[in-house]
């Protein structure tokens, strides 16, 4: 029997049109019920009411932002959430198995009927599913304004990375339970391998073993983009390739605090800013969050993975825009 499933958007977000999910919507449109929503607190009220009306499966069409938005609205249900990949970098959903852009290979993962439960933790209450930041890349997504990220796509986070790499950054200190205290200038959670598209930050990290990865990274201005590069470049970081600069560790909870203001992302989107003498408290949800995961792996060819890295799109994306002109 042919269920079709309640799918959120926002109308107006152009990598609906970028990305080519509309046209692909128009040709199956049958599988879904469109559901426009207007902000990001209506779209997770929008799923919170869906998941209470007993919906098996509530999807989004988004980048990871947007996902985030109508998981807060499902966990702790048992609804669960179908994603259509369109953003910039879908980390989460490469994250799953389901790929960036790959509309086909997502209906059939919401169809397959094959659900996972993911951990869900919390910055001062605020959830994210994938990573956390807190330092300097935290401070190039708060630079990137709109009109810039609509015209350079990924590569404006290359850009607005030089930029912060000249400035000085706070000292952070992470407090786990037991008393032990890490510092540095850059702190990354994981509840996953993935950071930014395809590159892995996190070697031995997984979204349903209780735990976060934390890379704390104790450098100044540029070498902190080398330190973070060099563990992507190696398919993640372990505490056998990492540098003295590096401290990896796994918990369940700890407390953030730092000696400046700190700027601080979840999920790629900037979440805040923490000033001195503030805490920010991470900790593990009670429940988790049910998502559609594909059947099979699907696997890329070298080639597939490096024609679809969000660096690649862009420019390709440019110079249609250009020939069009």
């Amino acid at each position: 029997m042919h269920i079709t499933v309640p799918l959120l958007i926002n109308p107006k977000a152009g990598s609906l049109f970028r990305s080519g999910l509309k046209g692909w919507l128009d040709a199956n449109r049958a599988s879904f019920t469109i559901i426009p929503t207007k902000s990001a607190e209506d779209l997770t009220a929008k799923a919170r009411e869906l998941a209470e009306a007993g919906e098996p499966v509530v999807a989004a069409a988004g980048g990871d932002g947007t996902l985030m938005c109508a998981a807060r609205g499902l966990i702790g249900t048992k609804s669960a959430l179908g994603i259509l990949p369109c953003g910039t970098m879908n980390v989460f959903s490469r994250e799953l198995g389901i790929g960036s852009r790959r509309f086909d290979v997502a209906l059939d993962t919401i169809q397959s009927g094959v659900r996972q439960q993911v951990d869900i933790f919390t910055v001062n209450d605020q959830p994210f599913l994938q990573m956390a930041g807190f330092g300097p890349d935290a401070r190039i997504i708060k630079l990137i304004t709109p009109g810039l990220k609509k015209h350079m796509g990924a590569a404006a986070h290359i850009y607005t990375g030089l930029r912060v790499a000249m400035q000085s950054h706070p000292i952070i200190t992470m407090t786990l339970p037991d008393g032990k205290a890490y510092t540095g200038t850059q702190i990354i959670l994981g509840n996953g391998k993935r950071y930014g598209g395809e590159a892995h930050l996190f070697a031995e990290a997984r979204y349903d073993d209780g735990l976060l990865n934390a890379a704390v990274i104790h450098q100044e201005s540029m070498p902190i983009l080398f330190e973070i590069l060099g563990c992507m470049l190696q398919r993640g970081a372990t505490r056998r390739n990492t540098s003295e600069f590096t401290r990896l560790c796994t918990f369940s909870e700890c407390d953030i605090t730092a000696d400046g203001k700190l700027d601080y992302q979840l999920d790629g989107d900037y979440a805040g800013t923490l000033l001195p003498g503030e805490t920010l408290r991470i900790r593990k949800l009670p429940h988790t969050l049910r998502v559609c995961i594909p059947r099979n792996f699907v696997p890329n060819t070298p080639m597939e993975k490096f024609m679809a890295h969000p660096m690649v799109e862009a420019w390709r994306a440019h110079i249609r825009q250009a020939q069009e002109f």
